[in-house]
C-alpha cells in the first residue's frame, strides 16, 4: 500500500517541491505524468526508501506529528524534495512501489489519471503568467468529499474517516470534534476514495469529484485543440485573491466547483468589474461558503444564499432552482432547449429556437444551476431576478431537471451570461462577462456533442 500528497499542490516550474509519501514497502519511485490528451510522462525520479506512517485525523496536517483519537502519537509522513518540472500543467505523480532488489513491486495504471491510491494531484504554474487563459482546479472540492481509504468513521469502534459530509457529532470523537478538512493528506483529486464512490454515473465509470471525472475531460479537450491556458487550484485564488488574476483575460472553472471562500468569491468579484470575464463550465457552482482556520484546514459554513449573499449575483444561478439527478435511477436524459439562437454563443452551432442539444449524452446531468423564470410563461424565458440574479442575465438555454428526477425551486437547468459592467481599457470598450454552462456534465459532453464543444469555442475565444 502507498499513498501520497503533494505539500504544495501549485509549485513553479523549475523550482522545488516536497511530495509526502507512506508505504509499507522498502523502496518507491515517483513517475510524474502531465495530463492532456492522455497521460505523458515527463520524469522519474531514482529509487527513494520506503517508510510507513500511519493515518492522522481528517484535519490534521499530516505531514507534521499528531496526535490520535486514544492519545497516541502519530509521527509525520515523510517529506521527499524534488524538482518540479519545467513544463507548466497539470500534472499526476504516479507512485511505484519497489523490492530491495531493484524490482517493481506493483505496476499502477498509467492510462488515467484516477487510482484509489498510488497518485498524487498537482498543478505546475508558470514562472511568471503565459497564458490568457487561467483555469482553475477545485481542490476544495476535492477535499470535500475526501474520504482516504473510503472506511468511514465507526464511533463504536472509533477508527475510519470522515469528510464534510459523513462528520460525526462531537460528542462521538475521543477528545472533541476539531471543524473542518485538511488539504495536507492524500487525495485531493486522485489518490484516495471520494465519499460517494458509491453515486455510480453510467456515462462515466469514474467516480465523482476526482479529477478524472470533471476536469480531466476538459482538460484533454483544451489540450486538444490547442489552446494555452495557465493552471491553478483555489487555494492559489483564495491566497492571492485579485492579484492572481490580473494578468488573465479569463477565468475558467469546469464540472463542480462547489466550495468557495469569501477571499475567493471577492476576487472573482473585483475581476469581473474590472472588465475580467468568466467561464463556468460546471453546475454546483460557488454553492458552500467555506472558512479557513488555519493554512491548510477549512469547514464550510452555509450556502451563500442563506447568509444572503446568493452566489446568482456572481454566477447568474443556483443550484437551489436547479436540481439532482444523479445515480442510475432517472433514465429519461435531458438536454438543453435552445432560445435566442441569434447569439454569438450559438455561432457555427446550426442550432434554431426550441431545438435540444445534449440529450443523448444526458447533459443536464448530476446537478445543475438555474436561474428563476415563470415556468408558465411561454419561450424566450427571462429571469425574475427574484433570487439574485442579475437583471442583464441572459438564458440562452433551458433543461426541465424534474424529468425522471427531482429539482430544486424552479426544477430547470439554465444556460447564460450577464455583463457586469463596462471597462475601457486602450481603445476598446469591454464588458467584464460571466457565461455559466449551468450543469456538472458539460465537459462530459466536450467530446461527443458538436454543439457543446462548438459553444465552448465561442465563448473561450470571444472572452479571452
Amino acid at each position: 500500500m502507498i499513498r501520497g500528497y503533494a505539500e504544495q499542490p501549485s509549485p513553479r516550474a523549475g523550482g522545488r517541491m516536497t511530495l509526502r509519501v507512506a508505504t509499507d514497502a522498502p523502496w518507491f519511485r515517483v513517475e510524474l505524468h502531465r495530463c492532456g490528451d492522455g497521460l505523458t510522462l515527463c520524469e522519474k525520479s531514482p529509487w527513494l526508501p520506503g517508510e510507513d506512517a500511519p493515518p492522522h485525523l481528517p484535519w490534521h496536517d499530516w505531514g507534521e506529528p499528531g496526535t490520535g483519537l486514544r492519545g497516541e502519537p502519530l509521527k509525520p509522513w515523510p517529506a521527499y524534495p524534488l524538482p518540479v518540472p519545467a513544463e507548466p500543467g497539470v500534472y499526476v505523480a504516479v507512485l511505484v512501489e519497489g523490492d530491495d532488489n531493484g524490482g517493481d513491486l506493483t505496476d499502477p495504471d498509467r492510462t488515467t489519471a484516477d487510482g484509489r491510491e498510488a497518485k498524487a494531484l498537482f498543478v505546475v504554474r508558470p514562472p511568471r503568467p503565459a497564458a490568457r487563459i487561467l483555469y482553475k482546479l477545485p481542490l476544495l472540492t476535492y477535499h470535500a468529499y475526501n474520504l482516504i481509504d473510503g472506511r468511514a468513521y465507526d464511533p463504536e469502534r472509533g477508527d475510519g474517516h470522515w469528510c464534510l459530509y459523513n462528520m460525526p457529532r462531537p460528542e462521538e470523537v475521543p477528545g472533541g470534534l476539531s471543524p473542518g478538512v485538511g488539504l495536507h493528506r492524500p487525495g485531493g483529486g486522485t489518490g484516495a476514495t471520494p465519499y460517494d464512490v458509491f453515486n455510480f454515473d453510467p456515462y462515466d465509470p469514474t467516480p465523482r469529484q476526482t479529477f478524472a471525472h470533471w476536469d480531466g475531460p476538459f482538460v484533454a479537450w483544451l489540450a486538444r485543440r490547442g489552446y494555452a491556458v495557465d493552471y491553478c487550484t483555489d487555494l492559489d485564488l483564495h491566497r492571492e485573491g485579485p492579484a492572481l488574476l490580473e494578468p488573465y483575460r479569463l477565468l475558467v472553472s469546469a464540472g463542480h466547483d462547489e466550495y468557495w471562500s469569501d477571499a475567493m468569491r471577492a476576487a472573482v468579484a473585483r475581476h469581473v468589474a474590472g472588465g475580467g470575464n468568466v467561464a463556468f463550465f460546471g453546475g454546483n457552482t460557488c454553492w458552500w461558503r467555506v472558512v479557513f482556520h488555519d493554512a491548510v484546514t477549512f469547514s464550510r459554513v452555509a450556502p451563500w444564499h442563506e447568509l444572503g449573499r446568493p452566489e446568482n449575483e456572481l454566477t447568474g444561478v443556483s443550484f437551489r432552482n436547479g436540481g439532482e439527478r444523479d445515480r442510475d435511477e432517472h433514465p429519461v436524459p435531458v438536454g438543453f432547449r435552445v432560445q435566442h439562437a441569434d447569439h454569438w454563443v450559438y455561432e457555427g452551432t446550426g442550432l434554431s429556437d426550441g431545438e435540444v442539444f445534449g440529450l443523448a449524452e444526458n447533459l443536464v446531468g448530476y446537478e445543475c444551476d438555474g436561474a428563476a423564470f415563470d415556468r408558465a410563461a411561454p419561450p424566450p424565458h427571462a429571469p425574475t431576478g427574484a433570487d439574485g440574479t442579475p437583471a442583464g442575465f441572459t438564458i440562452l438555454a433551458v433543461g426541465d431537471a424534474r424529468a425522471s428526477g427531482w429539482g430544486l425551486g424552479n426544477g430547470a437547468a439554465t444556460m447564460g451570461l450577464h455583463t457586469v459592467g463596462l471597462h475601457t481599457v486602450g481603445p476598446h470598450a469591454s464588458g467584464g462577462t460571466v457565461f455559466t454552462a449551468a450543469t456538472t456534465d458539460w465537459p462530459r459532453a466536450l467530446a461527443t456533442c458538436p454543439p457543446v464543444a462548438r459553444i465552448t469555442v465561442n465563448v473561450l475565444d470571444r472572452l479571452s
